[in-house]
């Protein structure tokens, strides 16, 4: 029996994930069993059912390769799906996923350490008319570019598809992206020739290596600075059941929330989740309200 290990989580049967997985789109699935995976196992339950329903939606995969009732309607539902099938499965959804779109040209390779990308059409101002200048697309070849999508991206998504503004303003939204960015240069910053900026050689007036890693530097701390030392959500007067079901909930300070959502890639859930807090509605929009709020503040430094 093929068996699916994780370091630190339970040794599952891969059948087992599998089973849920199709049972889980069926409605048949057992939700005791369910909330018993570790979390690591509920990680990769999740994720399959995510394939699986690529798989149906763009027809990679029949119905009947993934269930079948074989005493006719209303007889009990028998679960055909492989192991073998379902990880080509999940890696034919890896590969469609990393796949650019096809406007932005055949030279950008799929990528899964990429992650979830959006295109985009860059744009130069150029001279119009005498005095004047207009945007015009600056894509190689009237071609599209590709940058990589957050977790801005995906709430601003949810929010049109439930037909309601955007969760964040484009200066909150800035300032978060900066904010990633400033923290990956300096965090990478402790070998001189790690990127291309630390082989160019600086002319006069130029900035070397050491100077442009202390400016990012101050600017990262003057950043964390606005964020503040204040919390987010807080452990007093929260009635229990805001809170998880097990364990105690913990105060999440603003620099917890900031971290989590731009550096770590924790949606709004997780972090509440890791806190020891209930995901609700109520605790969700209580958290956005606060990373707005430490967002805005950021901005000035942005």
């Amino acid at each position: 029996m093929s068996l699916m290990t994780f370091p630190g989580g339970r040794v599952v049967p891969a059948t087992v994930l599998a089973d849920l997985a199709v049972r889980h789109l069926t409605g048949t699935a057992d939700p005791a069993a369910i909330r018993a995976l570790a979390p690591r196992d509920r990680a990769q339950f999740r994720f399959w059912v995510e394939v699986l329903d690529w798989a149906l939606t763009t027809k990679a995969v029949a119905r009947s390769e993934l269930w079948a009732r074989r005493g006719g309607a209303g007889s009990p539902l028998e679960v055909v799906l492989s192991v073998t099938r379902m990880q080509a499965l999940a890696q034919a959804c890896v590969m469609a996923r990393a796949a650019a779109p096809q406007s932005c040209g055949p030279e950008i390779a799929a990528a899964p350490a990429r992650g979830a990308a959006l295109r985009f059409q860059p744009v130069a101002m150029v001279p119009k008319g005498a005095e004047g200048f207009a945007a015009e697309p600056a894509g190689y070849r009237g071609r599209d570019a590709v940058r990589r999508a957050d977790l801005f991206d995906k709430m601003d998504r949810a929010a049109q598809r439930r037909g309601q503004a955007a969760p964040f303003s484009p200066g909150q939204v800035l300032a978060g992206r900066s904010y990633a960015a400033l923290a990956e240069f300096v965090s990478a910053g402790g070998v001189r020739c790690s990127s291309l900026e630390g082989r160019i050689g600086g002319g006069a007036g130029g900035l070397d290596w050491i100077e442009r890693h202390a400016q990012a530097a101050a600017r990262l701390a003057r950043m964390q600075a606005r964020i503040g030392p204040g919390a987010a959500l807080s452990v007093r007067r929260v009635r229990p059941s805001k809170r998880a079901e097990e364990g105690g909930a913990r105060t999440i300070a603003d620099r917890a929330l900031v971290d989590g959502f731009c550096l770590q890639g924790q949606s709004l859930g997780d972090v509440l989740l890791a806190h020891g807090w209930a995901k609700s509605g109520q605790n969700i929009e209580a958290l956005r309200k606060a990373l707005a709020a430490a967002l805005e503040r950021m901005r000035l430094c942005a």
